[in-house]
């Protein structure tokens, strides 16, 4: 374990000294007319100019680093972060005050910490800054990696501090990869002899961090330049439409496809008109080899442009990385022992199994079991929800989908694997039921934890208030299992159908007074809020109808639809859920042509929104320079939305949008990169994943968030901030508002894969 821990540290150091971003000039474009037509001259290609400008790069004796005074009285770049202690930060009198009124129970309880710089390898760099306390105490100060096991580049604690005010300084060389996001912290909780119950106030000012030598010292490095031809990296089956994606170049028309001996199998022409790529990367061009079907491993090659990674084309291309992609629910179980002979390297005892108090009620409740949530331990119902619904219209939808082979503890009882999985998630959900109906938003501790493996994690946990939305999914999910399960375990969907009745009586009993959810005080987990829950309503109404025929609910579906708008695939959106079950159902439930066709239009009406902007796209995304945190989900969505218009259509047009969506997570994106792990030549390696941190390893199968232009964490802010569209990632524990995972992004990419087999 150990000498995993040691290698994953140098990989993380590794990265850090290879970070992407553009110049200044990436979100640019030479056009002629419109923004969203195809130009006729070229947009600028930055995607080679991949410094940083201007950051960690301009190395100069004497610059400073940082150079905090306060004399505005404003705090500036500095944040806080609280692990069980109270206290405010503020600027006053010209300098910055921690006033704390509980210390809690470890060193950094209290923690203020100054992002926005970066500390190179090799630099000599020297510290000053004045510090006085209320109370005689100690503190830590520290410039630590802001990610993975949050190790001190620099440190030095136990620092005694009083009334007096003290000038207190340092020298020290950064020894490591050189960090565009470090952090600096000092740790004020409880530390030495401290009572940790006395209220007291810290005071900081004239915080300078000098370049004292940069002789010596490492400029950033970029990450490789992208691969200039992208191909969905897992392939292609020999009948599937087969587009690569190449940098454009008026002297470059011809193209050549080579097998794995590099013998040339097929010899094709680049289309004539380009793409002006709304990431930054310049103008692209296509290549349509759809009539190549030999099953064979290839490459293709552009003379004067370059080559792309290897793919396949074969029948069973997606046979193991579907598996790997449902594999990853299962290894993300939480409450059970996972067995080294199914989860190898990731198996671990049953966890998370103390006693779980529902928050500021005092009572003990066993909420044992469901997923792991994404790279922490959370565990959540509305996204658990999303997640077992796209495993239900899975099974629904796809022959594929129903084998009972794919190497979890349940293969082999004669139920499909889809469904045992989902069944482990549905059993814990059931036990975030209240005894009045309603359901528990989650299930976390206070905090995130830190980056440990799930064993290690036994601070308390706590299952926060019910929610509208929670209970209103729950309601929905559970009217749907009723009717799903009823063929393999009639006594296990009977108690879906009668929690789902319960939880929904509770939401509409209470339907004018409640409210979205908001964190408790002490609870800074994911909140997961969503302010309005009708489209909750409208799915719960939808489902219990059609698993009980009771016209009650149908009406209730009916009026919520007339008075509000609904749509979405997400954990917050959620209405195409309930629109789509309507009209997958009996025919003998379908009582409303007019109401069915209503649905149909609104799903083909998105969808031919989505592709207006997706055709002129280089990559046929519709997202343009806006891609959200989890952007991989939103293209995952638009796969799924795509097959339902032409499941209804028979309009080829959405088909062939829905393969495309899957070719761009596989690696025809504006990066290069395969964004499921373990797959393809390009696919990240270092996810904001705890079990993964820890073992060093990332575990295959699990689709990361993907482009973020809101850079929403400090890496991203750091590396990303120049960036454009989706060129917004990158391949970095640290920057978990890209490189994150979860189940419910997972979940949408089983029903592409699925489809595609």
């Amino acid at each position: 374990m150990q000498s995993k821990k040691l290698l994953s540290l140098l990989l993380a150091s590794v990265m850090a000294l290879s970070l992407f971003a553009c110049n200044s000039n990436a979100g640019e474009e030479v056009i002629s007319e419109t923004d969203s037509q195809v130009s006729e001259e070229v947009s600028e290609d930055t995607s080679d100019s991949n410094v940083i400008e201007g950051f960690g790069n301009n190395l100069v004796d004497g610059t400073n680093v940082i150079d905090d005074h306060f004399d505005d009285n404003t705090k500036g770049a500095w944040g806080v972060y609280s692990n069980g202690g109270k206290f405010d930060l503020y600027a006053e009198n010209g300098e910055l005050v921690v006033d704390i009124t509980y210390a809690g129970g470890m060193e950094h309880a209290v923690q203020i910490f100054r992002d926005g710089y970066c500390l190179n390898m090799g630099c000599v760099y020297t510290v000053s800054f004045d510090i006085y306390s209320d109370i005689e105490r100690d503190i830590e100060w520290r410039f630590q990696i802001n990610g993975g096991d949050y190790h001190a580049y620099y440190m030095e604690n136990e620092k005694r501090i009083g009334p007096d005010k003290q000038t207190i300084t340092a020298e020290f060389t950064m020894g490591e990869a050189s960090d565009p996001a470090p952090r600096l912290c000092f740790n004020l909780g409880e530390q030495g002899d401290l009572d940790a119950s006395v209220a007291h106030k810290v005071y900081i000012d004239n915080f300078v961090l000098t370049i004292k030598d940069a002789s010596n010292a490492m400029a950033l490095e970029p990450l490789p330049t992208p691969v200039p031809v992208k191909v969905n990296q897992i392939g292609y089956k020999p009948d599937d439409e087969k587009i690569l994606i190449c940098k454009y170049n008026p002297e470059v028309t011809d193209y050549t496809i080579v097998d794995a001996n590099n013998n040339v199998v097929y010899s094709g022409k680049l289309s004539t008109d380009f793409a002006n790529s709304k990431s930054g990367d310049g103008a692209q061009v296509k290549g349509d080899f759809s009539d190549l079907t030999t099953p064979g491993t290839y490459k293709v090659v552009v003379d004067g442009i370059g080559e792309s990674y290897e793919f396949t084309i074969g029948d069973d291309i997606y046979n193991d990385i579907y598996k790997d992609v449902v594999r990853m629910l299962y290894l993300q179980r939480c409450g059970c022992v996972l067995d080294e002979s199914l989860a190898g390297d990731f198996a671990h005892d049953a966890c998370h199994m103390q006693e779980t108090k529902v928050y500021e009620t005092g009572e003990v409740i066993d909420v044992t079991g469901g997923w792991h949530d994404a790279g922490d331990y959370g565990r959540y119902v509305s996204p658990g929800a999303k997640t077992v619904m796209d495993l239900f219209i899975t099974y629904q939808d796809s022959e594929a989908a129903r084998g009972d082979d794919l190497d979890i503890p349940e293969s082999g009882n004669g139920v499909p694997d889809l469904l045992d999985e989902a069944r482990y998630e549905l059993e814990w959900m059931l036990k975030m039921q209240a005894a009045n109906g309603g359901v528990y938003h989650k299930v976390t501790g206070t905090n995130f934890p830190e980056t440990v493996d799930a064993m290690s994690e036994t601070a308390p946990l706590y299952v926060a208030p019910i929610s509208p939305t929670a209970t209103g999914d729950f309601a929905a999910v559970m009217a749907r299992a009723s009717v799903i399960y009823a063929e393999f375990d009639a006594e296990f969907a009977t108690a879906c159908k009668e929690a789902a009745i319960k939880a929904y009586d509770y939401l509409i009993k209470n339907e004018e007074t409640l409210t979205g959810f908001v964190n408790p005080e002490e609870i800074v987990t994911g909140e997961y809020p969503d302010g309005k829950f009708y489209d909750e309503i409208f799915w719960a109404s939808m489902e219990l109808y059609l698993a009980t025929g009771d016209t009650t609910y149908f009406d209730k579906a009916k009026a919520v639809y007339a008075e509000n708008s609904i749509s979405g695939l997400g954990w917050a959106d959620i209405g195409y859920y309930g629109m789509y079950s309507y009209l997958t159902a009996d025919e003998a439930l379908q009582t409303d042509a007019e109401l069915a066709q209503t649905f149909i239009d609104a799903i083909v009406a998105e969808c031919d929104e989505n592709i207006a902007t997706a055709e002129k796209d280089a990559y046929y995304i519709c997202l343009e320079r806006s891609y959200p945190w989890g952007s991989n989900m939103t293209v995952a969505n638009h796969g799924i939305l795509y097959t339902m218009a032409a499941k209804f259509t028979g309009d080829e047009k959405y088909a062939s949008y829905a393969q495309h969506q899957l070719n761009y997570l596989l690696g025809a994106n504006p990066l290069g990169y395969c964004y499921v792990t373990g797959y393809g030549s390009w696919s990240p390696t270092h996810t904001h994943h705890r079990p993964s941190q820890v073992l060093g390893q990332t575990m295959p199968g699990m689709l990361v968030g993907g482009p973020n232009t809101n850079a929403d964490d400090p890496y991203a802010k750091a590396v990303l901030s120049s960036s454009t569209g989706g060129m917004c990632y990158v391949d970095n524990d640290s920057c978990f508002s890209t490189n994150e995972i979860t189940i419910y992004w997972n979940s949408p990419l089983i029903y592409l894969l699925a489809q595609a087999k």
